[in-house]
Parts: structure tokens; C-alpha cells; sequence
């Protein structure tokens, strides 16, 4: 298991792409706002330091790249990629214990699969005797 490789999935890799253009996109959209306040960084305003007034609209820029990616992004990805996992989900275990059942869960019998073919698949097949939660029983 520690040597296995994990594979990004198209989704993800789309993902990826996605955000370095918008890291891209944001990143020049400041150091343009940066850029064109240059003749403003001597206003007296900021204190008629040029070092303060940089300082000021570095602030600004950094502002307006935290503004630029959306509020709702990370819950649109997470959920994107759950209905993906979800789609790839082959076998789903539910249980409605209380409902159909006595709220005591049990298991009366046991299949292993022990050989699958491109036209057949063998199961060895068990079964339990007890009930529930009792730790009395056989297996046959």
C-alpha cells in the first residue's frame, strides 16, 4: 500500500489547472492595480512616504486577491469531488437497523468469493447459527 502511485482523476487534474490560471489571473490583476497607483504612493495621505504609500496599496492588492476567489469555491469543489467518488462507487452497504429489524444486528450467513472467471464467479458459502450480539454460535 505505501508503493502504490495515486492517480489523479480528470477532475482533479481540471481542478489543478483551474486554479493555477486563476492564481495567474489574480496575480497580475494586482501587481497591475500595484502598478498603476505607483504615481500615488507620495500622497500625503499616506504619509508622504513613498516606502508607505507602497506599502499601502501592496495591502490593497493583497486585499483584492483575497476578494477575487469566491466565498462558496472550496464547498463547490469538496462536493464536486464527493459526486465523483461517488460515481465511480460500485457497491453501496445501507443499513436500516430498527426499522426492518429488532435493532439488533446478526449474521446468518457468509460468502467468499473464491474465484471469478470472465463468465462466473465462485463463492464458498457459510452459514452462522446464534443470534445478535450473543458470542454462541457455529459456522458451517
Amino acid at each position: 500500500m505505501s508503493e502504490t502511485e495515486e492517480v489523479r482523476t480528470p477532475l482533479q487534474q481540471k481542478l489543478d489547472e483551474f486554479g493555477e490560471q486563476l492564481s495567474k489571473v489574480i496575480s497580475v490583476i494586482c501587481i497591475a492595480v500595484w502598478a498603476i497607483n505607483i504615481g500615488h504612493f507620495n500622497d500625503p495621505a499616506h504619509g508622504g512616504s513613498w516606502i508607505k504609500g507602497a506599502v499601502y496599496y501592496f495591502k490593497i492588492a493583497v486585499a483584492l486577491a483575497v476578494a477575487a476567489i469566491p466565498e462558496g469555491l472550496p464547498a463547490v469543489i469538496t462536493t464536486c469531488l464527493a459526486l465523483e467518488t461517488l460515481g465511480c462507487t460500485s457497491v453501496i452497504c445501507s443499513d436500516k437497523t430498527g426499522t426492518l429489524t429488532t435493532n439488533q444486528m446478526s449474521v446468518n450467513r457468509i460468502l467468499v468469493v473464491d474465484k471469478v472467471d470472465s463468465n462466473e464467479t465462485k463463492f464458498h458459502e457459510f452459514e452462522v447459527t446464534g443470534s445478535t450480539y450473543e458470542p454462541v454460535g457455529d459456522i458451517f
